[in-house]
């Protein structure tokens, strides 16, 4: 039920989906809907509008609903343009795990369909790597190419103190859980965005192939690897680490074995790279398969909706002044053309806005510095081999007079009588230093 109608102006957060679930699933997490406001020129996006907290929240949804990576960066520079007053963005939706070895006594590793994996910067990467921008060496070891920002330092804070708060159980995420997954029930086209159920959580070996075309109905429940029940079915964990981005979508189990071992990759999805390269944000994905080839789509709802509920408990740790005393998103200098050539900070292992920005303007000064001293040595050149013209000439001439003079009985002729082709010569080389003075002085030489 729609409130209120806002300004643009009033959306500080913006918060971006692309499948029909997650923009459902966000929806349901809205402690209040705004009433729309009048359609932008040149902006293709659509946006529910309402409030999480405190805090003025525009959703953008697209009408492709397409798993690629310009899909959700698309989506932001719209929303930039059309919400001049953003101060970040979080990207909420759902995505492939990665899981480890059942096992491998480590909880972060155990990632099951329902939970949840937020972007988190690891080493030289901003939590996001984009494994299609890398190659394969030697068939087995795999290198990524690019290195994707990390988000802003206010949203790293949250998620850390978020991240305390839940292990204390001071956290609000599974109480937003229960509520929407209530109000979803309540409404006949909402009813699979309910828990599943753990016996629908089956992961198959690695090396086991899909068998028939939708369902696993008809694959060998002998291939489903053996894990430990949890304590609480319904509540899921939250995993931090590396969400790998590509273009395509995961299904290959062996593939994603080896990301995930040679880069401790939690979780792979279809947009996050696209976006993290303009505006850096956190990315928040609900696990709904196991990126491997028997993926379907029993598990996205609610797997959106628990991504959504982190972030609604991410913004409640979120004061508004906190937000408000950020730069508009709009006014942040455009990130993206230097990104895969910047080397990063060892010492935090994430590259910093600064680093971008003054890396970019060194190549660029750095070209336009070599392009003017090729050219002033040029003048120079030429310069100098018409200086060496002109006293060839000079003594040409003076050894021709003198001749003529020897003949003739004559007197050398003045300049003014005899020299109109060195008044010429010389009004040549003057232009030549005319020229050479204006480019040095227009240089700053």
């Amino acid at each position: 039920m729609t409130t209120k109608k806002l300004k643009y102006e009033d959306y500080t957060v913006g918060w971006v989906t692309v499948l029909d679930s997650e923009l459902n699933a966000s929806i349901l997490l809205l402690d209040e809907e705004h009433e729309p406001l009048a359609p932008k020129e040149n902006d293709d996006n659509g946006y529910i509008l309402g409030r999480i907290g405190a805090h003025n929240v525009a959703i953008s949804f697209s009408g492709a609903g397409a798993y690629e990576t310009n899909a959700a960066a698309h989506a932001v520079n719209n929303m930039l343009r059309t919400f001049p007053n953003t101060r970040f963005a979080l990207l909420v939706g759902v995505g492939g795990g990665a899981p480890g070895p059942p096992n491998l006594d480590d909880p972060s590793q155990d990632i099951r369909l329902g939970d949840i994996v937020i972007s988190e910067p690891k080493g030289d990467h901003g939590g996001v790597i984009q494994y299609d921008m890398g190659k394969w060496e030697d068939e087995e070891e795999f290198t990524i190419k690019s290195h994707l920002n990390k988000p802003p330092n206010l949203l790293l804070k949250a998620v850390k103190f978020l991240r305390s708060n839940h292990s204390f159980n001071k956290g609000e995420m599974s109480k937003y859980i229960e509520e929407a997954t209530k109000k979803a029930s309540d409404l006949p086209k909402l009813k699979g965005y309910r828990y599943p159920g753990c016996d629908q959580d089956r992961l198959f070996e690695a090396t086991y192939r899909h068998a028939g075309e939708n369902d696993c109905s008809n694959c060998d429940s002998r291939m489903i690897q053996k894990r430990s029940l949890r304590e609480s079915k319904h509540t899921p964990e939250v995993h931090y680490g590396l969400i790998a981005s590509a273009d395509t979508v995961m299904k290959s189990a062996q593939y994603r074995d080896k990301l995930r071992n040679r880069w401790n990759v939690s979780c792979f999805d279809t947009e996050a790279a696209g976006l993290m390269n303009n505006f850096p944000c956190v990315v928040i994905r609900g696990i709904c398969d196991y990126s491997d080839g028997h993926k379907n789509r029993m598990w996205q709802p609610y797997a959106a909706i628990a991504a959504a509920a982190y972030a609604k408990d991410l913004l409640r740790v979120i004061s508004t002044h906190e937000v408000t005393a950020l730069p508009p998103a709009p006014s942040l200098p455009n990130l993206n053309p230097w990104h895969n050539e910047v080397d990063t900070d060892q010492r935090t292992g994430a590259i910093t806005q600064k680093e971008l920005i003054t890396s970019g303007l060194k190549e660029r000064l750095q070209g336009i510095l070599e392009k003017s001293e090729a050219r002033l040595l040029t003048l120079e050149e030429n310069l100098a081999s018409l200086s060496q013209s002109q006293d060839v000439l000079q003594k040409i001439e003076t050894r021709l007079f003198a001749l003529e003079e020897k003949a003739t009985g004559l007197s050398q002729p003045s300049s003014s009588e005899y020299g109109g082709h060195f008044l010429s010569h010389n009004e040549h080389l003057t232009q030549f230093n005319i020229n050479l003075n204006c480019h040095r002085y227009n240089s700053g030489a």
